[in-house]
């Protein structure tokens, strides 16, 4: 969907909380923003504290979701975060000490067809909160400068 700049958070949400439902039931979702700098994409992806953008109402959909299926249900939280940036995927949770040099990463299928990057740090998570303190630990990792224009 393309978004106008009188959408609020609200909308955008709305268009994409499908999504996460698709996810619990094992599609591979992918929810990115893209636009010139300073369009607003942070703000949309992530929001702030008193009006969350996409990532804060997906991951409390997420365990809304899971925290109201039946109790013969089973289900785990896990997470990684990688960027991909000049051509190379860089893991967003590697360890300090492995930072000169991290292992290689690699984006393969597993079993189930399934995308992974086995490579990866990866996280169990357990809460909303968690998951959200990953995001942003990850998130200080990532690789920014402001563009010239």
């Amino acid at each position: 969907s393309v978004f106008g700049p009188n959408s609020t958070q609200d909308d955008v949400f709305e268009d994409t909380k499908r999504l996460i439902q698709s996810a619990v039931d094992g599609y591979n979702v992918c929810i990115f923003a893209y636009g010139q700098t300073g369009s607003g994409k942070t703000f949309t992806i992530q929001g702030s504290p008193d009006n969350p953008g996409v990532t804060p109402r997906a991951v409390d959909e997420l365990f809304r979701i899971l925290n109201s299926m039946p109790s013969h249900y089973s289900w785990e939280v896990k997470c990684y975060m990688v960027e991909l940036y000049l051509d190379n995927l860089v893991d967003l949770f590697c360890p300090k000490e492995n930072l000169g040099n991290p292992p290689p990463l690699s984006i393969k299928k597993d079993p189930k067809g399934m995308v992974v990057i086995p490579e990866a740090f990866q996280y169990t998570i357990k809460t909303p909160k968690e998951l959200m303190d990953k995001f942003y630990e990850g998130n200080q990792n990532r690789h920014t400068s402001s563009t010239k224009m």
